[in-house]
């Protein structure tokens, strides 16, 4: 552990303040302990149950676990035959047993926070165990009367022989030849024994037992001879209680020892519990929010805040590293902030590797580093007799000596405490060596010489703390890419320092180091003029994506309107083409014996079947659908099928599988149809039917059974059988459907009601077979 950088980065009082949100002293303990995952998995799974947990108590109010205590150590007691535990032992157990039950039913009746249900999900609850402790003790941790029936006897025998006893000692204190003698009436109790004081002087008055004397010698505490049985049997009531306890715990604990591997688990979890529920307290307290952890070794703070400032004073810096970069060069005026944005780097990528949320946008990054080095301040040696900048020089060395790729390095004042000239040339060569490790660090410095090697030098990128030169104070800001000034004449001339001496001042200042100041005094002109600029493109951007959003909902909104325009059009024009078409269905039938008709109704119905075509194909152009999906076609060229809006059969001629189609001939009737139009007609076996060749009744029967067949089948064979009944001279026969299902029955009187041969139908009546039976009056 590097005990150095976690002190002056104050993480070491962070986790003091974090364990403060913990309630049992493991758990306390544990925070003051936190340090870096070795293993970034287990971090990224630490992080991701404490999302869980911190959305847990934001939107569904938490569980309450105030009443928890660390049960571990006192579970060892099982290990120990003829040991019990005491009731408020037990009591103590209930309690993480009861916190972790509710807690474990309230996530599996919320049904989410998947995995913080993973992390509990295999640790049983003991339901039965609370209930055995609850009958037993109560909220004040006694035993209850009820543990037993021995027990609840025994105290009540206790009850009555208390009530005795009080009485005996009632009437001492009303007996007016012993009120003289005693001193005070009250019970009181001597070795267990109840007494009562009585003066010294008339002490004789009082037959009985001495038990004690006060200090002053004037009162002596007597146990009346009338009350001593009394006493003896309550000594021995007490006694059988406090057995009849000790054998009431040893169940209880037997029944602790029988559950001990379970109970131990749940004792865990509701440490677990303690430690999840102090970070998500922390972390919505200071409005913290987990970091994305990445093993690029990047650090990118969005919005960063130290924990440790007010927020209303804090001012959130954003930067990165590790990207375009690996080393941060900070430079400004002192005063400015830097040393804290140094802090907020640390210490936010301390927090994030411990697994403690930090006080940074949710879109913050911080890499997977093996450690964080520091050396901030000053921190001069007053044991070793160590000068600041020894004592930074020793520091610095540890870091140098340690550093790998994969550490963060941060440096303040970089060079200070000694010759500017001599520093300069250290600070920029350890700058070199920590590029050359291809470590990340982020540096602060004033020196001139320092501001123009970063700013030329690549893989470094320049930044600094923004200063009002006009309120002459600084404003806490982090600017990227814009090298500080150190503003010391700028400031000394505000303040009224004399203009003789700021001017001898500005003569002493090399020419190099002027040329720098100018730069970056033209960088940061130019950076100014750049950001108003940026301003105005970015408001730009926003208006023209709000223009487009704008016209693009308009558009959208058009498209829907005319689209269903057009298809309510198309469905109307073509639910008129379908009652055309059913008319000029019927029309044909009726025709189909007037043979020089036969051709007018075939024109027709090509002219019908010719506009509906146009019409679908128009509506299929400018309405938009829904792109269909291959459809299962079981129907072959040549085959019979039964046509829905026809109600009869026809035969195929061609099948169009693009428009999903059928084109069919129906007696003298050729048509297109849809493929939904027709089914297919499924024949069990072949049966074999009386041949109608005369009109001879005897032929054919006054009655057609049906049960057993399908609809189609049955269609069709009652349209021959109407045929030949009509033929034979029947005006009323009977249709079997039988009962089942119905699905056949529904489907006949559904043919029956627009069958030509048919005038009327009713079910059968008494003997006729009820309403497995129609019976149709034929035309």
């Amino acid at each position: 552990m590097n005990t150095h950088s976690y002190n002056v980065l104050e993480f070491n009082k962070l986790k003091n303040v974090l364990s403060e949100y913990m309630i049992t002293e493991t758990s306390k303990s544990r925070a003051k302990n936190l340090s870096i995952y070795k293993e970034v998995n287990l971090l990224r799974k630490e992080f991701s149950v404490l999302k869980d947990f911190i959305d847990f108590c934001k939107y569904d109010g938490g569980v309450e676990i105030s009443g928890i205590n660390d049960i571990t150590t006192l579970l060892k007691k099982c290990d120990l035959i003829g040991m019990f535990f005491e009731p408020d032992e037990l009591f103590f157990i209930n309690q993480n047993l009861r916190i972790f039950r509710l807690f474990k039913n309230k996530l599996e009746e919320l049904d989410k926070y998947k995995e913080l249900r993973n992390k509990f999900s295999p640790i049983e609850t003991l339901k039965k165990i609370e209930d055995i402790i609850n009958k037993t003790i109560d909220n004040e941790k006694n035993i209850k009367d009820e543990a037993s029936l021995d027990l609840r006897d025994l105290r009540a025998h206790k009850k009555l022989l208390s009530s005795n006893i009080k009485r005996k000692f009632e009437d001492m204190f009303s007996n007016d030849n012993l009120s003289k003698a005693i001193q005070e009436k009250i019970i009181t109790v001597r070795d267990g024994r109840n007494v009562i004081p009585v003066k010294t002087d008339f002490k004789g008055l009082i037959k009985g037992i001495e038990h004690d004397r006060s200090s002053s010698g004037q009162t002596v505490f007597i146990e009346p001879l009338a009350v001593v049985s009394l006493n003896n049997k309550m000594r021995e009531l007490e006694a059988r209680e406090r057995e009849e306890i000790r054998k009431i715990l040893l169940r209880l604990t037997d029944q602790i020892r029988v559950n001990i591997d379970i109970i131990f688990k749940i004792s865990e979890a509701c440490l677990e519990l303690d430690f999840l529920n102090g970070k998500s307290r922390f972390s919505i307290d200071l409005k913290c929010n987990i970091p994305e952890i990445n093993t690029r070794e990047q650090l990118n703070i969005i919005k960063g805040r130290h924990p440790f400032i007010p927020k209303d004073q804090v001012v959130p810096l954003t930067f990165e590293i590790g990207k375009k970069y690996n080393t941060l060069l900070i430079t400004g005026p002192n005063t400015g902030g830097k040393t804290v944005a140094l802090k907020v780097a640390g210490l936010l990528t301390l927090m994030a590797l411990s697994g403690v949320p930090i006080p940074a946008s949710e879109d913050s990054s911080v890499g997977f580093f093996e450690n964080v080095y520091a050396d901030i301040g000053d921190e001069q040696s007053i044991e070793q007799s160590l000068s600041s900048f020894s004592a930074h020089l020793t520091n610095v060395q540890k870091i140098l000596s340690d550093v790998s790729k994969n550490s963060l390095v941060l440096l303040d004042e970089l060079g200070s405490g000694t010759d500017p000239v001599e520093g300069s040339a250290f600070a920029m060569a350890v700058i070199d060596y920590l590029k050359d490790k291809k470590a990340k660090s982020i540096i602060t410095t004033h020196y001139s010489e320092v501001k123009a090697y970063g700013y030329n030098e690549e893989q470094i990128e320049t930044a600094s703390m923004e200063f009002n030169s006009e309120t002459l104070s600084p404003t806490y800001k982090l600017l990227i890419g814009i090298p500080g000034e150190s503003n010391a004449l700028t400031i000394a001339k505000r303040l009224g320092v004399l203009e003789e001496v700021i001017n001898k001042a500005e003569s002493y200042i090399s020419d190099e180091n002027k040329k720098v100041e100018k730069m970056i005094s033209n960088i940061k002109t130019k950076s100014e003029e750049l950001e108003v600029m940026q301003v105005e493109v970015d408001r730009l951007k926003r208006k023209a994506l709000a223009d487009k959003q704008e016209y693009e909902e308009k558009l959208r909104k058009l498209e829907i309107e005319k689209n269903k325009i057009l298809k309510e059009a198309y469905e109307k024009a073509d639910n008129m083409m379908k009652e055309m078409q059913n008319k000029a269905a019927a029309l044909v039938k009726k025709i189909q014996s007037e043979e020089t008709k036969k051709l007018d109704a075939k024109n027709v119905q090509k002219s019908l079947n010719m506009l509906r075509s146009s019409l679908k194909d128009d509506k299929n152009k400018n309405v938009e659908t829904k792109p269909k999906t291959a459809r299962k076609i079981d129907i072959r060229e040549g085959e019979k099928v039964f046509v829905k809006s026809l109600k009869q059969y026809a035969d195929v001629l061609k099948i169009n599988k693009v428009k999903e189609t059928v084109f069919i001939q129906a007696g003298i009737l050729k048509l297109e149809v849809s493929l939904d139009d027709v089914s297919k007609i499924i024949t069990k076996k072949k049966k074999t039917y009386t041949s109608i060749a005369s009109h001879n009744k005897s032929a054919v029967k006054s009655k057609i059974d049906l049960r057993g067949k399908m609809v189609e089948e049955s269609v069709y064979d009652l349209e021959s059988y109407f045929d030949s009944a009509m033929l034979s001279g029947y005006k009323e026969v009977q249709v079997i459907t039988g009962n089942g299902t119905g699905a056949l029955r529904k489907g006949v009187i559904s043919y029956l009601k627009e069958c030509r041969y048919v005038k009327e139908f009713r079910f059968g009546g008494q003997g006729e077979g009820g309403v497995g039976c129609i019976v149709v009056t034929l035309k």
